[in-house]
C-alpha cells in the first residue's frame, strides 16, 4: 500500500468530522437554527439557505467515514461485520442526505428511518470493534469508548424522542461518541515504516 494512500485512509475520519461539523454549523447559522430549537437538524435539509450545504456535508463526510472504516478494517484487524455495520450506517447517512425531511416531503419517513439506522449503527459498530480487540493492551480504552458512545446514544435518542425544544442536541449527541472514537483510533494507529 502506498504511504500517501495509507495516510489518507488514516486521517479520512478526522477529515469527515471536520467536513460534517463545518457544513452543519454553517448551515445552522444560515438557517438560524440553534442547538436549543424545536426544529431538528434535519430541517437544514429543507431550508433553502442551508439545504445544499447540509446534503453536501452529509455525503462528503459519509464517504470519508467509509474510507476510515477501510483503514480500521486493515490496520486493527477487525471482523468483516464491523465494516458491514459501518456501511449500513453510512448508507443511512447518504439516504438522509438525499431524502429531505420537511413536513411536505414525500421522503420524510425514509429520511427518518435512515437517520435512525445511522444512529443505531454507531454503538453497534463501535462494540463490534471493541470486542475484536480483547487481545490488545488498549482493550480497556476501546471498551470505554464503546460505553461512551452507548451513553451519548441513549441520552441523544431519549432527548430527541421524549423532549421538545432541544431536538438538535438529541440528534447530535450520538455523533459525538462516534467522533471521539474516530479521533482516538486515528492517533492510536501509527504509520508503519514499510507499507
Amino acid at each position: 500500500m502506498n504511504i500517501k494512500y495509507y495516510k489518507f485512509l488514516r486521517f479520512s475520519g478526522v477529515a469527515g468530522i471536520f467536513v460534517l461539523w463545518t457544513f452543519t454549523v454553517t448551515g445552522m447559522v444560515r438557517a438560524n437554527l440553534g442547538l436549543v430549537d424545536t426544529r431538528p437538524l434535519s430541517y437544514l435539509g429543507v431550508d433553502p439557505s442551508s439545504a445544499s450545504l447540509f446534503s453536501s456535508g452529509l455525503i462528503i463526510s459519509a464517504l470519508l467515514f467509509i474510507a476510515f472504516g477501510v483503514h480500521v478494517r486493515k490496520y486493527f484487524n477487525v471482523r468483516s461485520r464491523f465494516l458491514t455495520f459501518l456501511l449500513i450506517g453510512q448508507a443511512g447517512q447518504l439516504i438522509a442526505a438525499i431524502a429531505p425531511y420537511g413536513e411536505q416531503s414525500q421522503f420524510k419517513l425514509l429520511h427518518t428511518v435512515a437517520a435512525f439506522v445511522l444512529a443505531f449503527s454507531l454503538p453497534v459498530l463501535i462494540r463490534s470493534f471493541a470486542y475484536s480487540q480483547t487481545h490488545t493492551s488498549q482493550f480497556k480504552l476501546y471498551l470505554w469508548l464503546y460505553r461512551f458512545e452507548l451513553l451519548t446514544f441513549v441520552i441523544g435518542i431519549g432527548l430527541f424522542i421524549f423532549t421538545s425544544g432541544i431536538a438538535p442536541i438529541g440528534e447530535a449527541l450520538p455523533a459525538i461518541g462516534f467522533h471521539v472514537w474516530i479521533i482516538a483510533l486515528t492517533f492510536l494507529s501509527r504509520t508503519p515504516q514499510k507499507i
